[in-house]
């Protein structure tokens, strides 16, 4: 008995932090100045299942996020699906596989070094085809493609690093506010 009221509440704690992202993701569509921010924020709603250790659970909502969203609001879900969604679980997953030896550490981070770069690509293959020409803004003519491509994913990279760390430092905190709220209930 007691082993499905367990299934029951990890659900239900997944499908809270799966309705928190679908909040923020449909903001991000409708009020279109906060997207990035509200990009960044769907990555709440994952962390929330995963605070209690609840690895399956948060794969489910990460997926269930991004079919639900991309019914709502279409080809605009590809920043959610590259850059928060299972990207958390496999974030959190590595902080906790790979927190002990430097060596573990720094293979973690050069997977999301290449991830990142691939994110990159997508990105601005996507923004080339369908809404910006980067090489008509004023200040970026007279630098070469391929200079430009490179500078732009260093500074995308390294935005993707704070990123995560920011991520990591979420989880820990989110990891101690689910366990005080659990004492009090």
């Amino acid at each position: 008995m007691k082993r499905s009221k367990d299934i029951g509440s990890r659900l239900a704690f997944a499908g809270v932090g799966a309705a928190i992202s679908i909040v923020f993701i449909v903001l991000g569509y409708f009020v279109s100045y906060i997207s990035l921010s509200c990009t960044v924020l769907t990555s709440v709603g994952i962390l929330l299942p995963l605070s209690k250790g609840y690895f399956r659970e948060s794969v489910l909502a990460a997926i269930v996020v991004g079919v639900i969203g991309f019914f709502i609001v279409n080809i605009k879900i590809v920043p959610y699906a590259m850059a928060s969604g299972l990207y958390v679980v496999l974030t959190v997953f590595l902080l906790l596989k790979f927190s002990d030896k430097v060596w573990k550490i720094v293979l973690s981070y050069l997977l999301k070094l290449g991830y990142s770069a691939l994110v990159f690509w997508v990105c601005y293959s996507l923004i080339s085809v369908i809404a910006v020409d980067v090489t008509k803004i004023i200040f970026l003519q007279g630098i070469d493609g391929a200079v430009l491509y490179l500078l732009l994913n260093l500074i995308f990279s390294l935005s993707f690093l704070l990123y995560d760390f920011l991520l990591q430092k979420g989880y820990e905190y989110a990891k101690e506010r689910v366990k005080k709220i659990g004492r009090k209930g």
